[in-house]
């Protein structure tokens, strides 16, 4: 999981790079290309046919609509928004997920994941830092990627079980496409990328591939409840990235905010993995 969250975040500082040289609709088109032909290779060789009807089925066009608009809201705030910033926003994901889960699948939340989630919120918008100057716009953007990923989790939890991993991996990487292709007259200008950006691109997608087989591998070999909170490490590893590489320096309040996010979305975790144990006994 460590492994994947490194990864991770090499891929994120690669689309930064990227989202500098090309427009936010290349980036979007030619970061999918590699996704899909190495995900529909899988999933082949896994007996999932990435042709197939289940495609059309209501949860998975939702969970590629879904996919497509916080990959754009994603790619949008790397470029126009400091790296650590944007990476820090995101690890308000699994707070979303709650949130939703709790309003949207009727899930039970007791009070005390309420408070963490309520506390957690308050982390994010220390982050934001608004004022009477307004919010950045690459901040606002990262807020919408994040509850545009929690949503796509929802979506995934009532994903018909018979639709494999690497068949929505697939689909997920091919909805990018449409998505890059309608921000095309919008978004500018669209020079064919050079040799330098095309090397940053296929870096990005062999980053992102091996996070891709690291995370599957940690689901599947560890324990869940015990993985998942490595997954705050790709802010580590954001943060390192950006100090060295982008010359950032994020301030105080970022690096609060950011604490107070992790440890609301570890306490959350702790408190659902508590009342599953109860539950099953």
């Amino acid at each position: 999981m460590t492994l994947a969250m490194a990864t991770f975040a090499i891929g994120d500082a690669m689309v930064k790079i990227s989202a500098g040289n090309m427009s936010i609709a290349q980036v979007l088109i030619f970061m999918s290309l590699p996704g899909v032909i190495v995900f529909a290779i899988l999933a082949h060789r896994a007996g999932q046919p990435p042709i197939s009807r289940d495609f059309l089925a209501k949860p998975v066009i939702l969970r590629n609509i879904v996919e497509g608009f916080s990959a754009t809201c994603m790619i949008t705030a790397l470029a126009t928004a400091p790296l650590a910033l944007v990476i820090s926003i995101l690890q308000a994901v699994p707070l979303f997920v709650t949130l939703g889960a709790a309003l949207l699948l009727k899930e039970k939340v007791g009070p005390r994941r309420w408070a963490a989630v309520i506390i957690g919120f308050g982390g994010v918008l220390l982050m934001l830092r608004p004022d009477t100057s307004g919010i950045s716009f690459g901040a606002i953007i990262a807020v919408f990627a994040s509850i545009g990923l929690a949503a796509r989790d929802l979506i995934t939890r009532i994903t018909p079980s018979k639709i494999g991993t690497l068949q929505m991996a697939t689909w997920g990487n091919v909805a990018l496409i449409p998505a890059g292709l309608l921000l095309l007259p919008f978004t500018g200008p669209h020079d064919l990328p050079n040799s330098y950006a095309w090397m940053i691109i296929a870096f990005a997608a062999l980053s992102n591939g091996i996070g891709y087989y690291c995370i599957t591998a940690a689901m599947r070999l560890g324990e869940v409840s015990f993985v998942t909170p490595f997954r705050y490490s790709r802010l580590i590893f954001a943060l390192i990235i950006a100090t060295l590489f982008f010359h950032e320096q994020p301030d105080l309040l970022t690096l609060i905010g950011a604490a107070i996010v992790i440890g609301s979305g570890l306490f959350v975790m702790w408190r659902e993995r508590k009342a599953t144990v109860s539950g099953n006994n």
